[in-house]
This record gives C-alpha cells, sequence and structure tokens, in this order.
C-alpha cells in the first residue's frame, strides 16, 4: 500500500472582502481545497490492484461529485495497512460518481486514470497551489464551478519478457526443451523487452557471472550446463515498487571451442610493472610455468618472478620480472609452447615468439581535442594568413584534431589550453608527447611546445623532428627534454607553435611522469 495517504497537499484560498469599517461579516463563507495521496507531485503513482485516497476540503459548496473511470472503483472503509486484497471493500451497487467528502479509489487497470472532481459554489472561489498556482473557478450559469482532474499513474505488475540472441539472431528460450550450445569464450546477449510494469534495474544470473545492464552481453567460458535467472524490479521515491523473477526455461549448454586457444589482444604493462598477456578465453588452474616463457628488455633475456593468473578474470596471464622495467624499455615476450597450460574447455595454447608489450604511460595529464576547441584559444600572433581550428578532417583518436594552416610562412602560428589546467608535482621530472600528421607539401622546420602558468613561459621543448616527419600519417613527437617542476600547483597550460608553411594537425598531447631506464 505505498502511496495511499503518503503525502498531503493541503491550500486553502478564503474569499477576502474590502477591510473597511462598514464590512459586515457573512454568515457563512466559501473556499475551495483537497488533498490527494499524491502531495505535490503533479501525478500521483499506485501499483495496479491498490489504491489513492482524494479528500474535498471545500467548504460553502452547494453541490459536490467525484467521478472515476472504468476499471476503478470506490472503496469504504476502514481500511488497514495490513490489507493487501481489496475486493471486500468495494462499495455496491457500483458507480462511477459518489457525493463523499473522503473517496478510496481501487485501481485494477495500468495506465493513466483520471480521478474528477466536481463541485458548484454560489460565490467565486480560487485554489492556491504551490509556486503561485492559482485555480480559478468558471462561472457557469448563475453559479461557480470548480471542475479539475487528477491523473493516477497506475504501474501494473511487472511481466518480464525477454530475448536471447546468439551471434545476433534470436533463439528459442522459453521451453525446458530448448538447449542452447554455446562455444566457451562465446557470448550470449540477454535483452530485457518488457513492455508491461516498466522495470529499471536488472539482474541477470548465468554460469556464475551477473550482469546489471537492460542488455547484457556475457561471455560463456566455464563448461557445463546452466540456468539464466533475471531479477527484474522498480524502484524510485516517487513511484510504487516492484519485482519479479524470471527463471529462463532454456538449458544452457558450454562446450569446448573450435577456435585455437591464443593471445586475444595486446601484452601491455601495468603500473605496477606487471605484464599482462589476455587470451580469448579461461585457464585451467596450473602451477609454475615460466621457464616456457621468455622476456627480452631491450633484446635481453630478464629473469621471471613468477607466472599466474589475474585474480578476477582467467583470461590473463600475468608475467612478474625480479629486476624493475622503464617505459623507455623495449620488451618482447614469447612462449615455447612446452608448458602444461590449457584452458578451461581443454584447448591447448600455441607457441608465439616476440610478441610486444605496450608500456603504461605514466601520464600525469591527456589532452585532446574532443571538446570541439571548446578549451582551446588561438594566439593573437599568428600570420592573418593562418587559420588554427579543430578539425575533423583528420584525428589520431576520436573525430578532433588541432587543424594549423599557414598559407605563408615568417611567423608562429601556434594554440593554447586554457581551460584543462593541470596539476604538476614540485620536483617530478616530466616530459611531453604529442601527434602530428603533416600534410603533403608542408615546409615545417621546427615547432615549440611550451609549458606555461599564467601566460609565463617556464619551459620550452624545442625540436626539429616535425622537419623530417613522414607525409600524410600520424607520428608520434615525443621531444628529448626534460622538464622538472620547481613548484605544485594546478594552473599550468601548454601552448603549441611551429613557424613554418603548409597544413599540419596535432592531436593527443600528453605531458607525462618521466621513466626512463638510467
Amino acid at each position: 500500500m505505498n502511496n495511499r495517504l503518503i503525502l498531503i497537499a493541503l491550500v486553502i484560498s478564503l474569499i477576502t472582502a474590502c477591510n473597511s469599517d462598514d464590512y459586515d461579516a457573512p454568515n457563512s463563507f466559501s473556499d475551495v481545497s483537497w488533498y490527494t495521496s499524491g502531495f505535490r507531485e503533479e501525478i500521483v503513482s499506485v501499483s495496479v490492484n491498490d489504491f489513492a485516497s482524494f479528500s474535498d476540503l471545500s467548504q460553502g459548496e452547494i453541490s459536490h461529485k467525484w467521478t472515476i473511470e472504468e476499471g476503478s472503483h470506490f472503496l469504504k472503509g476502514p481500511i488497514t495497512r495490513k490489507d493487501s486484497i481489496f475486493d471486500e471493500f468495494i462499495i455496491k451497487p457500483e458507480s462511477l460518481e459518489s457525493a463523499d467528502k473522503t473517496v478510496h479509489v481501487l485501481f485494477t487497470k495500468g495506465g493513466l486514470k483520471k480521478v474528477n472532481l466536481y463541485n458548484e459554489f454560489k460565490e467565486y472561489v480560487e485554489f492556491k497551489g504551490a509556486d503561485g498556482f492559482v485555480f480559478p473557478a468558471k462561472e457557469v450559469g448563475n453559479k461557480w464551478v470548480i471542475d479539475t482532474t487528477f491523473v493516477v499513474d497506475v504501474y501494473d505488475a511487472i511481466m518480464p519478457q525477454i530475448l536471447i540472441r546468439q551471434n545476433g539472431i534470436v533463439v528459442p528460450h522459453e521451453s525446458e526443451s530448448d538447449v542452447i550450445t554455446v562455444e566457451a569464450g562465446s557470448e550470449l546477449e540477454f535483452v530485457d523487452v518488457t513492455t508491461i510494469g516498466r522495470p529499471n534495474t536488472w539482474s541477470w544470473q548465468v554460469a556464475g557471472i551477473t550482469s546489471t545492464d537492460s542488455l547484457a552481453v556475457i561471455q560463456l567460458n566455464k563448461l557445463g550446463e546452466f540456468k539464466a535467472v533475471l531479477n527484474l524490479s522498480r524502484q524510485g521515491e516517487t513511484i510504487p515498487a516492484g519485482y519479479e523473477k524470471y527463471n529462463i526455461a532454456a538449458t544452457i549448454k558450454v562446450v569446448p571451442s573450435s577456435l585455437p586457444f591464443e593471445v586475444a589482444s595486446d601484452i601491455s604493462e601495468l603500473e605496477d610493472q606487471t605484464i599482462q598477456i589476455p587470451y580469448n578465453g579461461e585457464f585451467a588452474p596450473f602451477t609454475d610455468q615460466k621457464s616456457h616463457f621468455t622476456v627480452n628488455v631491450n633484446g635481453s633475456p630478464f629473469a621471471i618472478s613468477s607466472v599466474g593468473l589475474n585474480s578476477s578474470n582467467a583470461t590473463i596471464l600475468e608475467i612478474k620480472l625480479q629486476d624493475q622495467i622503464y617505459r623507455s624499455d623495449n620488451i618482447t615476450v614469447s612462449y615455447d609452447g612446452n608448458g602444461t597450460l590449457e584452458s578451461s574447455d581443454t584447448r591447448i595454447p600455441g607457441a608465439f615468439t616476440d610478441l610486444p608489450v605496450q608500456m603504461y604511460q605514466h601520464e600525469a595529464v591527456r589532452f585532446d581535442i574532443e571538446d570541439g576547441g571548446a578549451n582551446w584559444s588561438i594566439k593573437d600572433d599568428n600570420l592573418p594568413t593562418t587559420t588554427v581550428a579543430p578539425s575533423t578532417e583528420q584525428a589520431a583518436s576520436g573525430i578532433y584534431s588541432m587543424k594549423v594552416d599557414a598559407a605563408a610562412a615568417g611567423a608562429w602560428s601556434g594554440f593554447q589550453n586554457i581551460v584543462d589546467q593541470y596539476t604538476l608535482t614540485a620536483g617530478v621530472t616530466y616530459q611531453l608527447e604529442y601527434k602530428i600528421y603533416k600534410q603533403a607539401g608542408a615546409a615545417i622546420n621546427m615547432n615549440g611546445p611550451w609549458i606555461q602558468k599564467g601566460g609565463e613561459t617556464i619551459f620550452q621543448f624545442w625540436n626539429n623532428v616535425i622537419a623530417s616527419a613522414a607525409e600524410d600519417t600520424w607520428v608520434t613527437v615525443s621531444p628529448d627534454q626534460r622538464f622538472t617542476a620547481s613548484a605544485t600547483a594546478s594552473d599550468y597550460e601548454i601552448y603549441i607553435r611551429h613557424n613554418g608553411m603548409g597544413v599540419v594537425y596535432f592531436d593527443d598531447i600528453r605531458v607525462m611522469e618521466v621513466d626512463e631506464r638510467p
């Protein structure tokens, strides 16, 4: 019984007259007011087969009635909080009109339902609501009429309806005889298409995996036969709660994959120097395998401390080395294929040689142009023949880069970040990295990113890499200079300029902590 007499909205509008000495007080007065179990909400919300209450607090009316729609019923109390079935309280014989001052209305059908209040008065009245809202009576013949309708949003019980898709194709799931066969490492899509009951939270559970999305893409790695469950609920401060559990009848059968068990994407280093190797399926538990792996750092093998599984994702192998590694290192990993590794569905991984490791970037801040240039300004010392603007013509990542088009040489062409100001820490050494795309025919002999603070130059990263950079492709530029911050502050800016002629694009500008091998 969530929404019945929970909140009360009460506003009384009194008829006033001139404040004069010869004023005679009337023998009676008229006013109009009401309360509902929706308080200040414009729409009262209840569950189907639940009720809402409405009271007319008007005085001096000469006639009065409530009107409801088919599928709604007037109830007669007393009704307690323990009551949940209200058929015995329905007033007989049934009518869609009531002259009672307070009515309790049971709603047995979902959707937007109306409850109308119609009052007639001998004199003018008005209802004054919150925020200055005034509802005046209308003159009809020689009477004043208040005719108002309350809207009740009736929430149906949740009736789950779902789809299951495999490789984009909807598969049967509603019968106990339905079996959905999935190769280990493959995915199923579970889609909530419920239209009745308006749930707003989801919990899919299958094979020990939980997803809380209305459309859940679940990778199944463990062999076996499983049942899936969907828990649906409706939650919110101003709506009635609802819950329904849906047991999916079909059996989901996970069988060994026919695909080779292999590295699925780039090998990468974490901030704590762990090397992660992602595979396209889960590993079965294993004992020490480090003798079957080789990690070369700058061409030399480094001693391996351990080879194990990620604690939360059994598709990821993790290698830890005995000695420290640095971002500037060139690292490769090899596996001889002779270990006892296997997937949870009994596949054997093959050997691989010298796969590169993507090193952790140790970023202090990364700038891109994905704000469409909102956080960037164009320097006022550019040539009139130079245009600088965000562009979607080229992008190293995302959809934007900063395009600098210098039609003539002889002066600087520059742009500056002014909003995404960033923090540098005193005593920490930083380096700069950014990407350029030099259009064919550009003649640019140098460019100079600067670190600034309040418009004052703190450090200049001079370099001439751009002069010999390949044309019509993105090139990563990492100047050799290093900058050690003298103070901790959060109002540093970056300013990039060049002094050539032609078109060049800039993107993915990063200021990062130095992590170099001594």
